[in-house]
Order: structure tokens, then sequence, then C-alpha cells
């Protein structure tokens, strides 16, 4: 992990995320978003969220464990749908949808936005991020 001031603080709101996408994903109905494919944006936003939120707490080079990490938790929780939930089934749609979201997390935080966490320690330190 990066070294950062609040990085411990970071690190479990990072992973009372994992926990929010993981009881989300298993509960036995999925709240209506009110568009169509509206589950898909969702998934969409909450792979996307996650893959950058760890992209910032990890060095660059780290990045595909994290992107690894989080399409392996993807399908394993695809299964589990179709496995355990009631109500709930297996969409290798919704899979997909996770996959591109983290890709697209990937590019985004190759293109700089993983520098947010040393951006907002900067911030609540008041001192000048520093460039890595």
């Amino acid at each position: 992990m990066l070294r950062l001031p609040h990085g411990r603080v970071l690190l479990i709101v990072g992973w009372l995320l994992v926990l929010t996408i993981i009881l989300g994903s298993l509960i036995p109905a999925m709240p209506r978003v009110g568009i169509a494919q509206g589950d898909k944006i969702l998934h969409f936003l909450g792979y996307f969220s996650l893959t950058l939120w760890f992209a910032g707490l990890y060095p660059p080079r780290r990045l595909w464990m994290i992107a690894l990490g989080f399409i392996f938790m993807g399908g394993m929780l695809e299964i589990l749908q179709g496995v355990l939930s009631a109500g709930r089934e297996m969409d290798i749609y919704d899979f997909a949808v996770n996959t591109v979201a983290i890709a697209s997390a990937c590019l985004a935080a190759l293109m700089g936005l993983s520098q947010w966490s040393t951006r907002l320690e900067a911030w609540l330190t008041r001192r000048p991020a520093r460039q890595e």
C-alpha cells in the first residue's frame, strides 16, 4: 500500500465498499433504479468505483492484481447468485459489465485518476501532492 497518512482509514472504507457490493449482490431482490438496464448501470458504477478506489491505495504495478481480484470476485458473486440467492439469477451480462467497468477503471487509473488518494491526502494535510 502507498504511504498515506490516512491510509488505514481509506483501506477500511475500501473494504466496506467490497462488503457493500458482496451484500448487494447476494440479497434476495435487487433495488430498482427506474430506468432500462438500471442494474447494469449499478454494476458498472460499483465495480468502476471499487477498482479506482483500490488503484488509488496501491502502486501502479499492483493494478493488474487489483483488476484480476475484482474480476474473480464478480464472477464468484454471479455464480453464488445462481446457486444461493432466492429471487436472483446468474447473468453473464452482469459479469461482462463488471469486467468492462474494471477495465475502464484501470484505464482511468493509468491516465492519472489513481492519484485521487495522494491529492486527497495533500488536501487533508495541506501539503502539495507528490507525483509518483
